[in-house]
């Protein structure tokens, strides 16, 4: 990681957003392909409606994308093959789905359980942390509370909402280690909830003055709604 003054300057410049000009694998590696029908970029074919329904699965001609189903990373068994294929969630439903699913292989002799132990195999060169960063992060400091590895990852151009997604933390948690470290101005959400309390103290307290009955109380209020 390059922290010269124009990555600094930059960083702080994009408060949080993401950079306009990344490394084409950055893009590559966060693009939405998700597991689960409609759920950003469909697995095995290149639309939705391209999909078969479920009377169509039973076709021997369908062995083909039903083998690419079965070994992409993301599916590790039958219910995430089903998952896939339909949006229904009703129980009925999807134990249909699955008896069709493991009829279909059956037919056009595929194990389930091979082939998507093959795809799950596969899956760390696919590993998104990895292609952004270019290299494999030592398994130590893959965290959300690693404020080299988030530092690294805002550098590189993600945003404070792509960090948080990479990483499978909240985004204010991001931001807040980004203004640590300084790539991000501003004050953390405890630096804010210190100096509220500390201005708060040195005022007495808040309180109010109700004119009509001259009762005076204390307001409670959240430091949180000020950071």
């Amino acid at each position: 990681m390059k922290l010269d003054r124009d990555t600094l300057t930059s960083c702080r410049e994009r408060g949080g957003a993401a950079a306009d000009a990344r490394p084409d694998r950055i893009d590559d590696a966060l693009e939405s392909e998700k597991l689960g029908y409609g759920e950003g970029e469909p697995l095995a074919a290149d639309s939705y409606d391209s999909y078969p329904s479920r009377s169509e699965l039973s076709n021997p001609s369908q062995g083909g994308f039903l083998r690419e189903l079965l070994t992409h990373p993301k599916v590790n068994d039958v219910g995430d093959a089903v998952a896939e294929l339909t949006g229904a969630t009703d129980t009925p439903t999807l134990r249909d789905w699955i008896r069709t699913v493991e009829s279909a292989a059956e037919i056009n002799n595929l194990d389930i359980d091979s082939l998507t132990a093959e795809g799950s195999a596969d899956e760390g060169g696919a590993d998104p942390l990895t292609v952004t960063l270019g290299y494999k992060p030592h398994d130590s400091v893959v965290s959300s509370d690693s404020t080299l590895l988030v530092a690294e990852l805002y550098a590189e151009g993600l945003s404070v909402s792509e960090i948080s997604e990479i990483l499978d933390t909240d985004g204010p948690h991001v931001r807040d280690t980004l203004k640590d470290v300084g790539l991000i101005e501003g004050k953390t959400r405890a630096e804010t909830r210190s100096d509220f309390a500390e201005n708060d103290a040195r005022l007495g307290g808040t309180t109010i003055d109700n004119t009509d009955t001259g009762d005076s109380r204390g307001l409670t209020v959240n430091a949180d709604d000020y950071a």
